[in-house]
């Protein structure tokens, strides 16, 4: 009897082992279908082995909790009363299933959810990280993510929110928040992408927002180059079917997060109009010096139909999406989905769904507040198989201001003194609170215009070290055109020799 004892306890050990690990798809021998997952093909995007071109809206997510359960919800911001009307889980869970189908019938096929998969370092000494939640109106809440409980709680929340995504018939970009200094991250990171890695919702995680404005130390290249190659290595193994994007601010990443060194899938970008055409010039800098594939990952300006038109708007979207395809771009995002308040009218009025009245999906769920702003219909009519027209490069592409109170003039050569054209040279005035970029044309040359005294400069290329320096407005010549300008002469960059 004991002998058959054993031979069941063997038999029922065995076959709980398969059920709970052989069983994963994701191991060897057992097969997964790997075009249901969004991949990137012929430096393109595909999805069921057909071509895949993501039309993005920026979606911010939180989470909501009682004390025992762990759930996700719309960012509280994104409605019109300060009391937050969705307090529960059912209610929470209608409300994200009322955008995502409103999403949908916008003439989005994807979004990129930020917000609630940013973890936040409770203490930095020791790496703790912990995770928001609101509770009702009340208060808030941080949950630690010291033990399997939490993490259960925390990634059952996010793939509620994944579960919806799919159900309306999108993919998602997935933001995470990792740091270069804090090792916790990793671990964190690995357990997100181990636990959802056969969810062919997640197309990409998006590994770090902004390090331009949210990496705040200096770093070298060759760090950052490093460090980005062993995030992508630990999605790769833990996630081997789904991508990894990184979101560089634009052209001025170039001078540490280098998009020529990050060993990703593809580069997020995020132009914003703070100069006449910048937005449309970056592109055009993308399309000639970015050697990776990439996306339009934010991009927008306010419309709020009295200061700006919802008709400006609506032609900026147009506008950027076609320079944007042109240019070699294979996705474009708008940030973002609904208008906020935060107390500035730029970020205030970039949604495509303002405050005003509500909208009622096809589908019939409960009302979203707000209407939907004219811009959608570009994004509905946007045909990623038609022809591709000229890339343009504008007029003010080395100088967008066109200012002429102070002019720095200088010649960006590499280690062989041969010109490097498609150089970012970079100055502040005497504060470093105000500063201006130009690039180099085909000779090397540069010539940067401002409206202030430069004090401080920096120069880098795409593949290229960094060198920096300082200069005396005083030391300037008025030159025929009676422009005080300084010469800062040849300048000398030599190749990574860390980069493959």
């Amino acid at each position: 009897m004991k002998k058959y004892f054993l031979f069941f306890l063997l038999f029922s050990t065995s076959a709980f082992f398969y059920l709970t690990v052989l069983s994963d798809s994701s191991l060897p021998g057992v097969s997964i279908d790997k075009n249901k997952f969004v991949l990137i093909r012929n430096n393109k995007f595909s999805l069921n082995d057909q071509s895949f071109y993501p039309i993005t809206i920026n979606y911010i997510a939180e989470m909501q909790a009682d004390g025992e359960s762990l759930w996700p919800c719309s960012y509280a911001a994104y409605n019109q009363n300060p009391k937050f009307k969705f307090t529960t889980k059912d209610s929470c869970l209608m409300q994200l299933k009322a955008d995502m189908d409103l999403i949908k019938e916008m003439g989005f096929n994807s979004v990129r959810i930020t917000g609630i998969g940013e973890e936040s370092v409770a203490d930095a000494l020791i790496g703790k990280l912990s995770v928001n939640a609101r509770i009702g109106n009340n208060r808030d809440t941080t949950i630690e993510l010291t033990n399997d409980e939490n993490y259960k709680k925390y990634f059952g929340a996010i793939g509620q929110l994944i579960d919806i995504i799919n159900e309306a018939g999108l993919k998602a970009v997935l933001l995470t928040r990792m740091s270069v200094d804090i090792k916790s991250t990793e671990i964190n990171l690995r357990k997100m992408v181990h636990y959802f890695r056969n969810d062919t919702t997640i197309m990409a995680y998006d590994l770090f927002n902004e390090p331009l404005y949210f990496d705040v130390p200096e770093r070298d290249k060759k760090i950052v180059y490093s460090k980005i190659k062993r995030w992508t290595n630990i999605v790769k193994k833990n996630a081997p079917n789904q991508l990894v994007t990184i979101g560089l601010t634009g052209i001025r990443e170039v001078f540490e997060w280098d998009p020529a060194i990050l060993d990703v899938d593809f580069i997020s970008i995020h132009p914003y109009e703070y100069e006449p055409e910048q937005v449309r010039n970056e592109m055009y800098w993308y399309a000639n010096y970015i050697k990776k594939t990439w996306i339009i990952g934010e991009t927008a300006i306010p419309a709020d139909n009295d200061s700006v038109s919802y008709d400006t708007q609506k032609q900026f979207a147009h506008k950027t999406m076609e320079q944007a395809y042109s240019c070699g771009a294979i996705g474009y995002s708008w940030w973002q989905y609904k208008d906020v308040e935060w107390h500035s009218y730029h970020a205030n009025f970039m949604g495509v769904v303002n405050w005003k009245g509500e909208t009622r999906t096809s589908k019939k769920n409960i009302p979203v507040e707000g209407t939907v702003k004219p811009i959608v219909e570009e994004f509905k009519k946007f045909n990623p198989n038609a022809k591709k027209d000229t890339c343009r490069c504008f007029e003010n592409y080395y100088n967008y201001s066109q200012y002429k109170d102070c002019r720095i003039v200088g010649v960006l050569n590499d280690e062989n003194n041969k010109p490097i054209q498609g150089g970012v040279i970079l100055a502040w005035n005497e504060y470093w609170s105000h500063s201006y970029h130009t690039v180099t044309k085909a000779d090397g040359g540069f010539e940067l215009l401002g409206n202030f005294p430069f004090y401080h400069w920096m120069a880098s290329a795409s593949s290229y070290s960094m060198i920096r320096g300082d200069v005396l407005p005083d030391t300037s010549k008025k030159n025929t055109d009676a422009v005080p300008t300084m010469n800062i002469g040849k300048l000398k960059l030599s190749k990574l020799s860390f980069v493959k």
